[in-house]
């Protein structure tokens, strides 16, 4: 899957945003003409004569009308325009959350990139080019980047979970939450275990596990050999994992937060954790509300 901006989310999705606009238009203009109409049949005759002889100079000169019409659509545009970002600062520990739709590959800081836990890197059989780690590979592809080489390095001593021989592609895994720190022209990404891949070469994941996942990876980033200022993370299993379906972008989006914080209490990984979110999810986040659910979320413990 691709990541986008705002920008790009408004331009996949601007069929939405003109049907938003236009219903907002066309409410205030029927709700103007009303008011307008209500003015002059209740006002005293001088002032809804006067009234009259404002909206005859309007209909007399057409460039006053459009202009009336086209701040009526800015308007409109404006207030129908998503919002697409959400923002919490603790006043105890100075520390960041943001939730935006972004694209992860293109923000400063380390850029987490969630991974099955082989550290596979063969796309198209293993790998989907469409999610995340695919975006990745590619990246590294078109640098020439010996992402193998890379791997193997990052993983030298660090113990094996399992070998097991009918995994296709690489036979070892790692614990989830295991890191590959990997440099990519002087950009800092990190490749995490997230997910279980299957001897079908399906990928999978316990909500448990997802919860257990997430600790250790807060744990593992607070390492003063990988820690940075800004960490960057996209919604660990939205798509090609075999999660419950009830299982929602905010319920995951939450379960990060709670537990970022809860690491965060005993030694934070980073200042600022920005959570990417893809564009097809957007419509799913109540952008406006969440700095107050972040602070609620901050405090309350993982259950």
């Amino acid at each position: 899957m691709t990541y986008f901006g705002s920008h790009k989310y408004v331009a996949q999705h601007w069929k939405k945003l003109a049907r938003w606009s236009a219903k907002s238009f066309i409410s205030w203009s029927l709700m103007l003409f009303t008011i307008n109409g209500s003015f002059i049949a209740f006002l005293p005759p001088e002032d809804s004569a006067r009234l009259k002889s404002h909206i005859h100079y309007l209909w007399f000169h057409p460039w006053l009308l459009v202009l009336l019409i086209l701040l009526i659509a800015c308007l409109a545009v404006l207030y129908n325009w998503p919002l697409t970002r959400a923002e919490y600062k603790d006043k105890n520990t100075d520390i960041r959350v943001i939730i935006e739709c972004c694209d992860i590959l293109a923000q400063h800081g380390l850029k987490v990139i969630h991974v099955v836990d082989t550290f596979d890197a063969e796309l198209g059989r293993i790998i989907t080019p469409r999610s995340l780690h695919g975006a990745f590979l590619r990246m590294c592809q078109q640098e020439h980047f010996d992402v193998d080489a890379a791997i193997d390095g990052a993983l030298e001593g660090v113990k094996p979970a399992a070998t097991i021989k009918s995994l296709p592609g690489r036979k070892v895994r790692y614990a989830l939450g295991t890191l590959c720190p990997v440099n990519l022209n002087e950009e800092h990404f990190c490749m995490a275990a997230f997910t279980h891949l299957q001897t079908n070469g399906s990928i999978a994941i316990t909500k448990d596990e997802y919860i257990a996942c997430l600790k250790q990876l807060w744990h593992n980033l607070a390492n003063p050999r990988i820690r940075e200022e800004v960490v960057n993370v996209a919604v660990m299993g939205n798509r090609f994992v075999d999660l419950p379906a009830e299982f929602s972008t905010e319920q995951k989006i939450d379960l990060m937060i709670q537990t970022f914080f809860a690491a965060a209490r005993e030694k934070a990984c980073c200042r600022t954790l920005r959570i990417c979110i893809h564009p097809d999810n957007v419509t799913d986040i109540d952008f406006g509300n969440y700095p107050v659910i972040i602070e609620h979320l901050a405090k309350r413990p993982i259950i």
